[in-house]
């Protein structure tokens, strides 16, 4: 059957629409249904050619600012991906008021958009920022210089501010500022959206309130080989000269540099908060300075508030906190996780603490890591290279700190009384802390209370310069110092410890090395090791080689109320020069204090003091117990070659004394002499080779002191007078193997 059906035709031709005609034309159901089916097919074919149409952005050149307008209004109002190229550069020339939309101010992109040039400038000159860009909309931005940014009162973003997708690309953005109240982002403010920053230079921009070049609120941030340089903050705080994160955001600078950046407070290059994530990968921090005057602001390279930050392979260099107390001239982490893996940082500054990096609490991990020449002033100026204030945890690794000064204390790594500072594998080399007073020093090391642990690392040639400086090496002030398979060589001081000075505290050193170290004449006593007050000192499984000190000690020294215990250690070749009888002790010197020897070698040490005493041990009023150990080879100029003791108590077990020596001043006790009313208990042991200029090649007693030696054998002694024993007339106690030895 077939049913007339009405169809409408419209002509075009010529350029104009022609007639309408009307027609019935009798269609069968069967013909019907091929028109649907056609109409169909036609429809997919026209839907399928729109959408490759629209999947090529449309094309605008402009040379002007109402050509750019123009384009971009058009842009905002049709669907679809747009571009624009400018052709010349533009200025905006002011005429119109300054309202919002593409028409007016700044200019809104409310639609995908590129806008490409060739070095082209859009100079907004101070009427408003240049770009704004709503949420949701993608701009990429390619081949552009921006300048003159400068918005509204109380908003950011100089250049552009973007709450969508931005994509910078080979691009400037200079000299532009958010300079109202609370304004940030000198030249770009990434307001919860996404921003790219890739081979392009932001120069020159700047923010009353934080971020000098880029402001970013949260969002995603990253800035790729790009450069900052010459950004800077106001004082509504003034954080982040060149960046600064707002909030849970995350930021990844890479193969970037950032330099020359200043900010008020903190953070003269980049600022992390305390929800944020900031990561420097293979980048330049350098040159940049931040101005804080208080002790936790500073952070003149990066300032991480309580957030997360990783360094890594990259260059923290010539930065400054400049502050009256400003801290952490390179790095300040402030109750953050901070990593700097693989990096320099170096040259850095800061008046009050941590020259390089400064911890406020927090953890602070440096792995790999080089922290050379950085300096602390003397506000009070601790922690040349590293600083740690309060209850933190900093670690430290197969890294090096080398050449860094303190004004005070810690010219290398300080330590706080309520941190835990780990260094592991890592050389602390030619440092110096400046600190004049008896409890200042520790040129590599200062622990002042805390927990200080190093392990597998070399501390060389670090030094404590004060008037009385102490611990060339470490200085542990009232904490827990335990030194583990290190070597300690080359450190001086001018007061005590040489490697190691103990004011009080725990210290414990076990297999390591303690290798000339000196200590100066003020007075100069423990070339290696120096305890003062009612410390505990243990040395265990060491050698303590060649170090000297110019009073007292030339290894290990023991104060009247401490307590030092040698095990299965060698002392060999140490040097004391005091010129007192009472000074000396070559190896070792027990001031009052009590000391434990066992299983050590004391061999070819000296007390070369005019009227110096004890080349192996003097025990100075104090209580003194050896066991298992053998001491030969030593030497004093005046009385007691191997062992002399002053007072005091002794206590022998298993000990040989062999070939010591005494020389003319006046020359008693080769291998132990008792000065005053001193009490030995020997047990077993033997006395032979040792030899005497005057008086008792092997032992020497006075005249009221004693001496009680049973199992010993005493042989092989040379002297002038008693060979091998001699009881001072009218003749102390002195009983050998049970029988007593008469005067003279």
């Amino acid at each position: 059957m077939t049913t007339p059906r009405t169809r409408r035709v419209r002509t075009i031709g010529g350029g104009a629409v022609g007639a309408l005609v009307l027609a019935v034309v009798p269609l069968s159901i069967g013909t019907a249904e091929a028109a649907v089916a056609g109409a169909k097919r036609t429809s997919a074919a026209a839907t399928a050619a729109t959408a490759a149409t629209s999947a090529r952005p449309r094309v605008t050149h402009v040379s002007t600012e109402r050509q750019l307008r123009k384009a971009l209004a058009r842009a905002n109002h049709r669907a679809g991906a747009d571009r624009i190229v400018l052709d010349r550069s533009i200025s905006f020339d002011g005429t119109r008021p300054l309202k919002g939309g593409a028409w007016r101010g700044d200019l809104d992109v409310r639609d995908d958009l590129v806008l490409r040039g060739q070095g082209h400038t859009i100079n907004a000159r101070g009427l408003d920022r240049v770009l704004d860009v709503d949420s949701g909309v993608a701009l990429e931005i390619v081949g552009i210089r921006l300048t003159g940014g400068s918005p509204a009162a109380t908003t950011s973003g100089g250049a552009v501010r973007s709450a969508g997708t931005l994509v910078v690309t080979d691009s400037v953005l200079r000299a532009n500022e958010a300079t109202g109240t609370g304004g940030s982002g000198g030249a770009i403010a990434n307001e919860g959206g996404s921003l790219t920053v890739t081979g392009s230079r932001l120069v020159a921009n700047t923010a009353t309130r934080a971020g000098g070049a880029i402001e970013a609120v949260g969002g995603d941030t990253t800035v790729q080989s790009s450069q900052l340089r010459r950004n800077r903050t106001g004082e509504e705080p003034g954080n982040g000269g060149a960046l600064h994160l707002t909030g849970a955001g995350t930021v990844a600078v890479v193969n970037s540099t950032v330099a020359d950046n200043a900010a008020t407070a903190e953070g003269g290059g980049l600022w992390n908060s305390a929800e944020g994530t900031l990561t420097v990968t293979g980048s330049d921090v350098s040159g940049n300075v931040a101005a804080g005057p208080a002790a936790d602001q500073g952070g003149g390279g990066v300032y991480n508030d309580g957030g997360t930050l990783s360094v890594v392979r990259s260059t923290v260099d010539g930065n400054s906190a400049t502050g009256a107390a400003g801290s952490g001239g390179g790095i300040l982490n402030n109750l953050g996780t901070t990593t700097v893996e693989k990096s320099r940082v170096a040259g850095n500054t800061a008046p009050r603490a941590g020259g390089g990096v400064e911890a406020v609490g927090g953890t602070t991990t440096l792995t790999g890591t080089e922290l050379a020449d950085n300096a602390a002033g003397t506000a009070p100026g601790n922690g040349g290279a590293l600083h740690l204030t309060g209850a933190g945890t900093i670690d430290v690794r197969n890294g090096s700190v080398t050449g860094n000064t303190a004004g005070a204390e810690g010219g290398g790594l300080w330590n706080s009384a309520t941190g835990t500072m780990t260094v592991r594998g890592t050389t602390v080399a030619g440092n110096t802390a400046a600190g004049a007073a008896a409890d200042q020093g520790g040129g590599g090391l200062y622990n002042d209370g805390g927990t200080l642990e190093v392990r597998g690392s070399e501390v060389t040639g670090n030094t404590a310069t004060g008037a009385a400086g102490s611990g060339g090496g470490v200085l542990n002030n009232l904490g827990t110092l335990r030194v583990d398979r290190t070597e300690l060589s080359g450190n001086t001081a001018p007061r005590a410890g040489g490697a190691i000075e103990a004011n009080v505290g725990t210290t414990e050193v076990t297999r390591s090395q303690l290798l000339q170290n000196t200590t100066g004449a003020a007075p100069g006593n423990g070339g290696a090791l120096h305890l003062t007050g009612a410390g505990d000192v243990t040395v265990a499984g060491s050698e303590v080689v060649g170090n000297t000190a110019a009073n007292e000690g030339g290894g290990l020294w023991n104060s009247a109320s401490g307590t030092l215990d040698v095990t299965d250690t060698v002392l060999r070749g140490n040097t004391a020069a005091g010129a007192a009888a009472d000074s000396g002790g070559g190896a070792l010197y027990n001031d009052g204090g009590t000391m434990t020897v066992t299983g050590a070698t004391i061999t070819d040490n000296d007390a070369t003091g005019a009227a110096g005493s004890g080349g192996g041990i003097l025990n100075n009023l104090g209580s003194l117990t050896v066991r298992s150990s053998t001491l030969e080879g030593n030497t004093a100029k005046r009385a007691g070659g191997g062992i002399e003791t002053n007072v005091g108590t002794v206590g022998l077990t298993d000990v040989d004394l062999t070939a010591n020596s005494t020389g003319a001043a006046p020359g008693n006790g080769g291998g132990l002499h008792v000065t005053g009313a001193a009490v030995v208990q020997w047990l077993r042991g033997t006395v032979t080779g040792n030899s005497a200029t005057k008086e008792g090649g092997g032992l020497w007693n006075s005249a009221t002191g004693t001496i009680v030696a049973d199992q010993l054998s005493v042989s092989g002694n040379t002297a002038p007078t008693g060979p091998d024993v001699f009881n001072q007339p009218p003749g102390g106690t002195f009983v050998l193997n049970g029988a007593p030895v008469p005067p003279g």
